[in-house]
């Protein structure tokens, strides 16, 4: 017997394949997405194979180009779900943390004392993770790239024999393992990274979602070492921050991150700022928001009942502004000095940002405009749709538009997917398509590891509900 899904699927064949039936004029009008890039790890290589999941991506997603995710720092993995949909070794999986899987040239190190930390696990280190992949996707006719990600530093060496190069805030306290754009040696350590991985691996892009300066004290902290977090302290947390209330509140709160080191001194005093002196005149704002008295609660509570912006703090604390252009010059400084590095290695390599900060990433030293000369790529790194709420997307919309404001419509853009739970099909397609109307010149999915079938079978979809092919 014929069930009724079974009948109605029948029914409507003919009208499926006569809508998706090419036409003249849908070859001659469909936009199309110049790559649609999967990012992966090497547990994944690992436990499913590097020629399964590249046949996989590109049966469901259209997917032509892959990167590894080469210098991961620590999270359990899948990020936002208990359990892996399709790991066929493993349900979890918990990284080590800020691991190279790459075997790093360590003549690209001799301006630092710091080197990259390779994996000590038995079934991961000894291997090329990064070759493995390159060598597959090639094959495969696919582009090319390594990230860079989130931590370049573990925190076992921050706090300890590489804490010299770890940012400091107002206070004087380490900031987790944030290293410093500013100190020599991390300097000379991330140049080195970008370097390595350009001059050894046939790549396409190079790219960093690398945490630029703190923005401000995470309330919440990874628990790495068991440090209890007192006031002054700062626990990073990578995903997510302790909120303000206000965005006058965030944007003073960024006295409370950093970076005030000495390395940031000298830095300061070669562009005419005395950092000396604003740490001085900020002092009292950072401790009225660390641990003030009740003439500071009481502030705090106006500001936080108030319209106050974040221009009226500005205004009031222009140190505030200097410190913040300061943070933007020197991460831009830094990204000048790495582009040309790896320009002078590869004409042709690719320096993309990973853009994950998508609310005020001007707190964090990020300006995409002073950026864009130093840049050959930005991947938005905005993944609304597993929020599970379909009124976010213009969240996304916004951020979109907003990089193409600052960053121009030449630049190469890819609008990242969320494709994790709780993402559904139905949102995934609506991602792609606000996508498309943002001008994203291709799409990153974000990740691969953490996705069920249907919502990789989704990216096509949202394609097609577009009218965008690859």
């Amino acid at each position: 017997m014929v069930s009724r899904r079974e009948l109605a699927a029948a029914l409507a064949a003919p009208f499926t394949l006569r809508a998706a039936e090419p036409t003249p004029a849908r070859a001659r009008i469909l936009k199309r997405f110049k790559e649609i890039a999967a990012s992966l790890y090497a547990w994944d290589l690992l436990d499913e194979g590097v020629d399964p999941v590249l046949e996989t991506l590109k049966e469901t997603t259209g997917a032509n180009s892959a990167y590894l995710v080469a210098l991961m720092h620590w999270e359990k993995r899948p990020l936002t779900d208990f359990y892996y949909p399709h790991n066929p070794k493993r349900k979890t999986y918990f990284p080590e943390d800020s691991r190279a899987y790459w075997r790093p040239s360590l003549e690209h190190y001799k301006a630092t004392r710091i080197k990259p930390r390779p994996s000590d696990r038995a079934e991961l280190k000894g291997q090329d993770w990064l070759r493995t992949l390159v060598a597959a996707a090639r094959k495969a006719g696919w582009k090319t790239g390594a990230e860079i990600s989130h931590t370049v530093l573990d925190f076992e060496r921050a706090r300890g024999e590489c804490s010299y190069a770890v940012q400091r805030d107002i206070y004087g306290n380490p900031l987790a393992q944030l290293v410093c754009p500013n100190n020599p040696d991390a300097r000379g350590y991330l140049i080195g990274l970008f370097t390595d991985l350009t001059a050894n691996y046939d790549l396409d892009f190079v790219q960093t979602c690398l945490v630029p300066f703190a923005a401000g004290r995470l309330r919440a902290s990874v628990g790495l070492g068991g440090e209890s977090h007192a006031a002054g302290t700062f626990g990073f947390q990578t995903w997510g921050a302790g909120g303000a209330a206000t965005p006058a509140e965030k944007t003073l709160g960024t006295v409370l991150g950093g970076c005030f080191c000495s390395s940031c001194e000298a830095a300061a005093k070669a562009q005419g700022l005395d950092l000396k002196a604003v740490r001085r005149a900020l002092l009292p704002v950072a401790d009225a928001l660390d641990h003030g008295g009740p003439d500071a609660l009481h502030f705090l509570a106006l500001l936080r009942a108030s319209n106050i912006t974040p221009t009226a703090g500005l205004l009031r604390h222009p140190e505030l502004f200097e410190w913040l252009k300061f943070r933007c010059v020197s991460l831009t400084g830094l990204f000048r000095d790495v582009h040309a590095a790896v320009m002078r290695i590869k004409p042709k390599i690719d320096l993309r940002l990973n853009a994950y900060i998508y609310d005020d990433w001007e707190l964090a030293g990020i300006d995409f405009a002073a950026l864009r000369p130093y840049l050959g790529s930005i991947r938005s790194s905005n993944y609304d749709e597993q929020s599970g709420n379909a009124a976010q997307l213009e969240h996304k919309r916004k951020f979109l538009l907003s990089v193409r404001a600052m960053a121009g419509d030449e630049m190469h853009f890819l609008s990242a997917i969320g494709i994790r739970p709780k993402a559904t099909p139905e949102l995934i397609r609506k991602g792609v398509v606000v996508s498309a109307q943002c001008g994203a010149d291709g799409l990153s999915l974000g990740h691969y590891d953490g996705a069920p079938l249907k919502n990789l079978e989704a990216i096509r979809q949202g394609m097609a509900d577009a009218d965008v092919t690859v």
